[in-house]
């Protein structure tokens, strides 16, 4: 039976958008809660366990160097953006499934490298999938689709945290890597493979070019603040085990997770600015 493609009706795209949060909050539902717990359960101290939830949400401070290429590099075969997520979820699996042959606490080292490239795909794909939002919602859907976006996260964060800890007695660690996998190919099938993006007019791809282009020069200006940015995501995760006092501890997480919503804010709605204004500038001159 062939599978529906969710984006040619107005509920299947947000049931989509939707479904596609919940794959980037499950892993880092699980690597930030599950995970940690369970290494903390085993007598991992503190300042490691820092630096290991600081390291994988690294990725996602860098995600402005993504965009370009993800805007150049496409293909219509595959489909412009859902070839990008497509190939980025593939390797989430990938890497989760290659945490299940380590051995912890003994490799902790090795599993935080793993993750930090498992959340550079789960950035990249983060980008891809807000690439696609913009080119197929409707104006009047965005609204509701960025609250159905930000719900699935918050629904995977919840699952792949709280939800695997529950099921942790019976399925273990390695069988909550497991888990968090079989769910992501679970949107991966169902999902993004229906997926049928509308070919992409020609003037259109020049408005992506000189989206990218703005971009690229946005990002080589930007860099100059790369220091400031690490400083205030990745430090304060990492300072959080430095310290003793639990409520200042939590005071600088919070903190550091309400600059990253603003951040994301900024850049959602810089890209959704970008695209419009590359799209509207391409129909005048061909007009």
């Amino acid at each position: 039976m062939r599978m529906p493609n969710l984006l040619a009706t107005r509920n299947g795209r947000l049931a989509a958008f939707f479904c596609l949060y919940i794959t980037e909050g499950i892993p880092l539902g699980f690597a930030a809660t599950a995970v940690a717990t369970q290494l903390r359960r085993q007598d991992v101290g503190p300042a490691e366990i820092g630096a290991f939830v600081a390291s994988f949400y690294l990725p996602w401070a860098f995600k402005w160097a993504f965009g370009p290429f993800i805007d150049v590099i496409t293909s219509e075969r595959l489909g412009r953006r859902r070839g990008w997520i497509l190939g980025t979820q593939l390797m989430l699996i990938v890497t989760l499934l290659a945490c299940t042959s380590l051995n912890l606490p003994a490799q902790l080292g090795l599993l935080t490298g793993v993750l930090l490239i498992h959340n550079s795909f789960g950035a990249m794909q983060d980008v891809a999938i807000d690439a696609l939002a913009v080119s197929t919602l409707h104006a009047q859907e965005r609204g509701l689709a960025n609250g159905m976006m930000f719900a699935g996260a918050s629904l995977g964060t919840a699952l792949g945290g709280s939800g695997v800890l529950f099921l942790m007695p019976l399925i273990g660690l390695k069988g909550g890597f497991v888990f968090v996998a079989g769910c992501i190919a679970l949107v991966t099938v169902f999902i993004v493979l229906p997926l049928q993006e509308a070919p992409t007019p020609a003037a259109e791809r020049r408005g992506a070019g000189l989206a990218a282009a703005c971009w690229f020069v946005f990002g080589v200006s930007f860099a100059a603040t790369l220091p400031f940015d690490i400083g205030m995501f990745g430090l304060p995760r990492y300072v959080l085990a430095r310290m003793t006092k639990r409520r200042q501890a939590k005071f600088l997480g919070e903190l550091a997770n309400s600059l990253d919503v603003v951040t994301r804010f900024i850049f959602k709605r810089g890209m959704i600015e970008s695209f419009d204004g590359a799209s509207s500038s391409t129909r005048w001159s061909t007009s």
